[in-house]
This record gives structure tokens, C-alpha cells and sequence, in this order.
């Protein structure tokens, strides 16, 4: 068992055992300061996410289908680092799962399509909510509207600030 304490980790061995501490934590130039850099350090450190340069994490940058199903995949353990593309993993991953059909993968990952993506990883779960509340629910696709209730009911997906929740706006790497 271990327990992270103020100094550092508080390590319970029943039997011997070789325990081997890696820090996985990376700095990127441009997180330093910004509202995503606690998410940013936990998903860098844990091999989600890539950075777009050793120094640059780009959180302001936009997302796309194939980084997130990249992403998606690297969740569930799969090695992404084969393949002729970047992405080839993380994408064939995906389609056999029904996370996407594996197209466009280059593109720019909207607000909706992201919330179909999480809708479709996390099995369809039901949602009670509506989007009523958003000045532009009606500009909700309605391919997407069951998942962005969901993904807005769960938190994954807040509104933009000024009571829009922009569904076919880009998803930035900070907002994912």
C-alpha cells in the first residue's frame, strides 16, 4: 500500500520486494501558468497526453479526433507507439470499439463530437438532463444531444461562460 504524505511516499511492504519510483512529471514552458496546469501535469505524467515539443504542451491549441482517440486508447493500456501514423494505434483502437468510425482523423474535435466520443467510451450511460439551459441548445446536432446531456449533467463539459455551450466549437487539449 502507499500513501502520498507532505515528503514524499509513505510505502507498506508485507513481503520483500523491489519497489522502483519513476517520475513521470514533465514541464512544459507554456502550462506553467495556465487554468489547466494541474490536469495538464496529471495526464503528461501519466502518458495520456503527449506534449507538442519537449518544452510546449500548446493547451490553448485544438484537439483533434485522432489525439483523443489516442488518448482514449493509452487509457486503456493499449500501446500507441506502433504504426505507420501517430495515430494508427489509437484510432484502429477505437473503431473496433466504437469510440468512432475512424474518420477525419486529422480534423479538429468539436464540443459535440468530443461528447459523443466520452459518451460512446463510457458505454452510453443514461442521461436525465437537458440542455435547455444554453442559449444555443438548439444548435445542438441531433446526433450529439444525448451525449452532450450527459457529458454536460456529468461535468465533463461546461458551458462557455457567456450561457452558450457551443457545440460545434473546437475543444482545445486544456479543455480535454
Amino acid at each position: 500500500r502507499s500513501i502520498p504524505t507532505e515528503d514524499g511516499l509513505d510505502v507498506t511492504l508485507e513481503e520483500s520486494a523491489e519497489l522502483i519510483i519513476v517520475d513521470n512529471g514533465r514541464k512544459f514552458d507554456d502550462a506553467g501558468a495556465h487554468w489547466a496546469k494541474d490536469a495538464i501535469a496529471f495526464v503528461s505524467a501519466r502518458e495520456l497526453f503527449n506534449g507538442v515539443s519537449d518544452t510546449a504542451f500548446a493547451p490553448d491549441s485544438s484537439m483533434s479526433r485522432a489525439m483523443l482517440m489516442t488518448v482514449l486508447a493509452r487509457l486503456e493500456g493499449v500501446d500507441t507507439a506502433s504504426g505507420g501514423e501517430w495515430y494508427e494505434s489509437g484510432m484502429a483502437w477505437a473503431v473496433e470499439h466504437g469510440i468512432s468510425d475512424g474518420s477525419a482523423g486529422n480534423s479538429d474535435i468539436t464540443r459535440e463530437q468530443l461528447a459523443v466520443m466520452l459518451y460512446r467510451y463510457f458505454g452510453e450511460p443514461e442521461a436525465g438532463g437537458g440542455l435547455d439551459g444554453f442559449a444555443d441548445a438548439a444548435n445542438v446536432s441531433s446526433w450529439a444531444r444525448d451525449a452532450l446531456s450527459w457529458a454536460v449533467e456529468s461535468g465533463l463539459i461546461v458551458g462557455t461562460g457567456d450561457g452558450r455551450l457551443d457545440p460545434g466549437g473546437r475543444a482545445t487539449r486544456a479543455e480535454v
